[in-house]
């Protein structure tokens, strides 16, 4: 999975086929991020995740992250077996997600973008 930020408008993109071609916004070639490279607080941003039965458990942050207009989570995205889940968020919403993975097992991938910080990744085995 990619994905990419505007660097004036701050849009993110998710890039489904790659052919080659960067990706542009506002005029200039979007950046690709890389997840758990940017100053943001670990405490506050890697996803902590469990597995309950069939469902998958995200919290953004051992300590909870801020929800607030100006400072949020606005992403949390699973991938696994071939899916790509997403539960997009408002400043109104908790720093969470539950995912249906049924009687899925192996890795799973779990990101979260952070307006600020930028994207985070952790990963599970089910």
């Amino acid at each position: 999975m990619k994905l990419y930020v505007c660097p004036i408008c701050g849009n993110v993109v998710e890039k489904i086929v790659d052919k080659g071609v960067p990706v542009v916004c506002c005029g200039k070639p979007m950046v690709e991020l890389t997840a758990n490279t940017t100053d943001g607080a670990l405490e506050k941003h890697v996803p902590v995740l469990s597995i309950d039965g069939d469902k998958l458990h995200v919290k953004v942050g051992e300590v909870s992250h801020p929800m607030t207009d100006e400072h949020l989570i606005t992403t949390i995205i699973a991938v696994f077996n071939s899916q790509v889940l997403r539960v997009d968020l408002t400043s109104a919403d908790q720093p969470e997600a539950v995912f249906a993975i049924g009687d899925y097992k192996g890795t799973i991938e779990v990101y979260e973008y952070c307006n600020l910080h930028g994207l985070w990744k952790a990963t599970i085995e089910a």
